[in-house]
């Protein structure tokens, strides 16, 4: 008999893309390595808050990398380097404030802004 997996109650799941047209320079995997211990406690397992994260090869934007989306916000951020990482975790993951200035998509919206 197959057992089912179960999955451990979270609030969100970010999502770092680390495709080489997005991330030509490679930042993506290091920001990834870095976000376990920056998330703290939001990425405790046990906790019915945390936030999981993963890489993906490409989420299909192919420019102005490293790209990350948080869901179930829907929201995308552009160039994303270490500092905007750290405003994505407090403003956004601690404090529910989106960092404006660097989301250039939300699921469901139509954003006509240049970068």
């Amino acid at each position: 008999m197959t057992t089912i997996p179960v999955m451990a109650p979270y609030g969100r799941h970010i999502f770092i893309c680390t495709g080489s047209f997005c991330d030509p320079e490679g930042k993506a995997q290091q920001l990834y390595t870095r976000l376990a211990r920056k998330l703290g406690e939001l990425g405790h397992y046990d906790n019915p808050e945390r936030v999981k994260r993963g890489v993906t090869p490409c989420l299909g934007v192919c420019s102005g990398g490293p790209i990350v989306v948080v869901y179930p916000d829907g929201v995308w951020y552009h160039h994303v380097d270490e500092t905007v990482l750290d405003r994505i975790i407090e403003e956004h993951l601690h404090n529910d404030q989106p960092v404006e200035e660097y989301i250039f998509h939300r699921l469901g919206e139509k954003m006509i802004e240049a970068w």
